[in-house]
């Protein structure tokens, strides 16, 4: 992950004009480039945005930049400096020249980034937003993280997935004190759901669920946040530090259903976004392959489940809303409405049980209960 921070002061972020460096004075700009830099993430790179932020505070000659590296307890500062175009010790002023410099100088830190090794086993993004909210003054972040994060109340494998990018679970950190200040700050989030083995790749609705969830979470603590589409793809990263990964839920592969084969399960993560009945476009693919496998003249019962979290009636009402769905899209694909029936248990009989003997929700359970079960009878 790559965490950049600009605090801006008296002096703005700009291009020379072509008399070369713009000689700024001022309060100082501080550039502080961050990466966790741990085993389940892409090596850390500096995107397009950080290479213009990089390329602009060099140019103000009125600059300091400081990289910070993730570590097995907390971030460390791995370099503090100036940033200024230097000519021995003159501030260069030929325009090619700042170019180059300015080219070199880039280069230099991407090759920081690409030799870090955090040795951390944890991935806390969490920890990293609320570095930007400690940082005094007007600031500019660009943070460029797998968001996988893996430790606290919001670890990914925690939640779960259909709760991942749910309102319900930002009000929640809210209320709990979760959420760092970041009124002032401007905060661009990148690489979201970019990973490297063996943490499984996400399919787009899952990145599409991860990237709402910090979105929410960095807006909720106030913060101007934005996200930053373009890949960050460096490559194996230089930690070999194990990571937990998250479970990641995948389609089924859907045969021919028969009653002796047992239920099809569908799992709702990739069928419905958070709290939500209204099928993904990606599922289409997946449930019209399931209306061509059921044989002909047998009759399917759809049944709907969740994990044991909320109001029990609360639970048996989006299940059943989310086997209706289902049903309609079966219907849509050509398997007759007539031959389908639908019922919504909520929590009430679990495939498997998702809480342990202190009751503590399990989530790779509760992920397996969050499901649409096609049962074939005759």
């Amino acid at each position: 992950m790559l965490f950049l921070i600009m605090s801006t002061g008296a002096v703005a972020l700009g291009g020379t004009g072509c008399g070369g460096a713009t000689g700024s004075t001022g309060t100082a700009t501080t550039l502080v480039i961050a990466a966790t830099a741990v085993s389940t993430e892409q090596r850390p790179t500096l995107t397009a945005a950080a290479r213009q932020r990089l390329a602009a505070a060099l140019a103000t000659d009125n600059a300091r930049l400081r990289i910070v590296i993730g570590g097995p307890d907390r971030p460390q500062v791995v370099e503090d400096s100036d940033l200024r175009l230097l000519r021995g010790t003159q501030i260069e002023h030929d325009s090619a020249r700042r170019a180059q410099l300015t080219s070199e100088d880039t280069d230099r830190v991407g090759s920081v980034l690409a030799a870090a090794d955090s040795r951390a086993d944890q991935l806390d993004l969490v920890g990293l937003l609320d570095a930007v909210a400690r940082t005094p003054g007007q600031v500019t972040a660009v943070v460029i993280s797998s968001g996988l994060q893996t430790t606290g109340p919001l670890a990914i494998g925690a939640l779960g997935w259909d709760r991942v990018g749910s309102p319900q679970v930002i009000d929640q950190a809210k209320q709990d004190g979760l959420v760092p200040d970041l009124r002032g700050k401007t905060v661009v989030l990148s690489g979201i759901g970019e990973v490297n083995r063996p943490q499984e790749p996400l399919p787009p609705p899952l990145r599409t669920r991860l990237t709402q969830l910090w979105l929410r979470y960095c807006q909720a603590g106030g913060g101007d946040c934005t996200v930053d589409n373009e890949p960050v793809v460096g490559g194996a990263p230089t930690s070999t530090t194990p990571v937990p990964t998250v479970p990641v839920p995948q389609p089924p592969a859907i045969t021919a259903p028969a009653a002796a084969a047992g239920p099809v399960v569908l799992p709702s993560d990739i069928l419905f976004g958070p709290d939500s009945a209204a099928l993904l476009p990606e599922a289409d693919p997946l449930l019209a392959q399931a209306a061509a496998a059921l044989p002909p003249g047998s009759r399917v019962q759809l049944v709907g489940r969740t994990a044991s979290i909320g109001p029990p009636d609360t639970a048996r009402t989006l299940s059943l809303h989310r086997a209706e769905a289902v049903r309609d899209a079966l219907v849509v694909h050509g398997f007759p409405a007539s031959a389908l029936s639908v019922v919504g248990l909520g929590y009430d009989q679990p495939l498997v049980a998702d809480r342990d003997t202190a009751g503590n929700l399990i989530p790779a359970a509760a992920q397996r209960n969050r499901s649409v079960s096609v049962v074939v009878g005759k």
